[in-house]
C-alpha cells in the first residue's frame, strides 16, 4: 500500500489507480508525465521522464496499472520515478483496495438503510423511497457523496445519507412537531441527484447533467417523476421535493429554496454538520494531537485544535 512506502527509498512494483495525469515539458524541452497515483491508503506523486504516445494513452484517470520504478524523496516529499507501466486485467482488479471506502461495509449500510425504510408508516412515502432507491440501487450504494470535499469515497453517498438518517430519527423522538416519515425519506433521498451529477466512484468527476443542472435540480426531478408514477398525494410529494431543493440552506450555497418546513430545516442542518465533521475528521487524520489543523476553507477558514484526548 502507498502508506507503507512513503518513508522508503528504492525500487518498487505496485498495482495503483491513476487519479490524475498531466503532460509537461522538462527544462531540456522533452515531454514527461506528471501522475498522481492512489490506492485505499492514500496518494503519491510520480513522474515518467521517458514517454511515448502509448504511455499517454495508458495513463488516464481511472486506469489501473502495474507500476515499476524507484521511490525517493524530492523537495521533502515522496515521489516515484516511473520506469515502466502496464495495464492490469479488469478481472483481477479489486477496487476496494484501490479506492478509499466507507468505514462500515456497504452490505451493512444497505441493511441499515432498508431497515429505516421499513419504519416509514405512510405507504405512499415508503413506496416512493423504495422505488427511487431500487431504481438507482447499484449507484446509490457505491457512489461517493462528492468529488473531493466530503465523503469522497466508495459508498460515501449512502453512508452520508445513513448518518443523517440516524441523527434525524433521534431528533424525531425528542420533538413531536417532526414527522419521522418525512425525515427518513428526506435523509435517504436528499442527495439522490448525485447518482446523475457524478460520474461514479472511479476517478469521480461531474457529468454534463451535473455541470448544467446539479444534484438538487436532478434530485427533485427524479423524486417528482417517480412520485407522479405512483399517483402520490401532491402535498406529500411537494413536501419531500422541498427537502431536496432546500437542503443547502441558502441560495449562495446552491439551495434552490431556503428551508420552510421543520423537516427541511432539520435535514439541511444535519447535512451541513455531517459534511463538516467528515471534513474535520479528515483534517485531524493529518494533524498531531496538541496541534492545529491547516485552515479549512469549507469551515470559515478556521484552523481547528486537535486536543490530546484525540491522539
Amino acid at each position: 500500500m502507498i502508506k507503507d512506502i512513503l518513508n522508503q527509498e528504492g525500487p518498487i512494483q505496485m498495482t495503483l489507480l491513476v487519479k490524475s495525469a498531466t503532460r509537461g515539458i522538462s527544462s531540456s524541452g522533452s515531454p514527461y508525465l506528471s501522475i498522481t497515483f492512489q490506492d485505499k491508503s492514500g496518494t503519491i506523486e510520480a513522474r515518467k521522464w521517458q514517454i511515448d504516445e502509448s504511455d499517454e494513452q495508458l495513463v488516464t484517470p481511472g486506469q489501473v496499472l502495474t507500476v515499476e520504478g524507484v521511490i525517493s524523496t524530492y523537495k521533502g516529499h515522496p515521489q516515484i520515478r516511473v520506469d515502466d507501466l502496464s495495464p492490469v486485467d479488469l478481472k483481477n482488479i479489486n477496487y476496494e483496495k484501490l479506492i478509499p471506502s466507507a468505514p462500515i461495509p456497504i452490505d451493512e449500510i444497505k441493511k441499515e438503510i432498508y431497515a429505516y425504510i421499513s419504519k416509514i408508516n405512510d405507504n405512499e412515502i415508503k413506496t416512493l423511497v423504495e422505488a427511487v432507491i431500487n431504481k438507482f440501487e447499484k449507484d446509490y450504494f457505491t457512489f461517493p457523496a462528492a468529488c473531493s470535499v466530503h465523503h469522497a469515497f466508495l459508498g460515501g453517498l449512502a453512508y452520508h445519507s445513513l448518518c443523517i438518517c440516524n441523527d434525524a430519527y433521534k431528533l424525531a423522538e425528542n420533538y413531536s412537531l417532526l414527522n419521522p416519515d418525512y425525515l427518513i425519506a428526506g435523509s435517504l433521498l436528499h442527495d439522490i441527484g448525485k447518482v446523475l451529477e457524478l460520474s461514479g466512484y472511479i476517478a469521480t468527476n461531474y457529468t454534463l447533467a451535473g455541470n448544467l443542472l446539479g444534484h438538487l435540480d436532478l434530485g427533485s426531478i427524479v423524486l417528482y417523476s417517480e412520485g407522479k408514477k405512483i399517483n402520490m398525494d401532491e402535498e406529500k410529494l411537494l413536501t419531500l421535493s422541498h427537502i431536496i431543493v432546500s437542503h443547502h440552506g441558502k441560495p449562495e450555497f446552491g439551495a434552490i429554496k431556503t428551508p420552510i418546513t421543520p423537516e427541511a430545516y432539520v435535514i439541511h442542518s444535519l447535512d451541513d454538520v455531517d459534511a463538516k465533521l467528515e471534513i474535520l475528521a479528515s483534517a485531524f487524520s493529518q494533524t498531531e494531537a496538541g496541534e492545529f489543523t491547516k485552515k479549512i476553507p469549507w469551515m470559515e477558514n478556521i484552523a481547528f485544535y486537535k486536543d490530546k484526548s484525540k491522539d
